[in-house]
């Protein structure tokens, strides 16, 4: 089966429209479909979008962009966060699966922000070491943000310290790689941010 590139301004428009269908309801899928799906990827996964979210069990990416099979390329780590490892997925799926769009999707009420403001309020608060190397990459987000530290309360703290996280994560993918790095400049991929809210279901796209 041939799979022509999807331009990365259509894969937005796929995952916008996924996002409405999953307000909606979704799109129900017979055993019969699923298993259609699972027949025809066995050749291979060639997947329009990347998506780098949060592992909160209720953000499942494929379900609130109402998804099909081989439709996304999944990474997902505590708060969202971008390092060697993530950054080295997006490189596969860019360089090697031709993926034409990188979305970093944060969520409201993340348990990873909230631990990581707790750090940043609490210099003498430490959790396991792999925990700490996790916040401290959150907490990188707002070490220079002058709204963060200006924020009266704790919850605003965490709306500004999520927001920022995601556009540090996109930052890092651009810094850390140079494969991300010229297929950006290219034109080839484009990076985009989003908040999923939890209570409402609708994903907010950033700037």
């Amino acid at each position: 089966m041939d799979y022509p590139p999807v331009a990365p301004e259509e894969a937005l428009r796929r995952l916008k429209e996924g996002n409405t269908r999953f307000l909606a309801g979704g799109h129900s899928l017979t055993a019969l479909d699923l298993e259609k799906m699972r027949g025809e990827l066995l050749s291979g996964q060639h997947p329009y979008a990347v998506v780098i979210a949060c592992s909160d069990s209720r953000v499942p990416p494929s379900l609130i962009f109402d998804q099909d099979l081989g439709s996304l390329f999944v990474i997902r780590v505590a708060g969202n966060v971008v390092g060697p490892s993530q950054t080295a997925s997006v490189e596969y799926a860019v360089d090697v699966l031709k993926t034409s769009l990188v979305v970093v999707v944060g969520h409201s009420g993340c348990g990873a922000i909230s631990a990581a403001v707790k750090a940043i309020l609490d210099p003498e608060l430490h959790y396991s070491p792999s925990m700490d190397m996790l916040v401290g990459r959150i907490s990188e987000a707002v070490e220079h943000d002058d709204t963060f530290d200006s924020a009266a309360s704790v919850d605003a703290k965490c709306e500004i310290a999520g927001l920022a996280n995601v556009h540090h994560a996109l930052d890092n993918l651009v810094n850390y790689s140079e494969i991300i790095r010229n297929a950006v400049n290219s034109g080839s991929v484009k990076l985009v941010g989003a908040e999923y809210d939890m209570v409402s279901g609708v994903v907010n796209w950033l700037d």
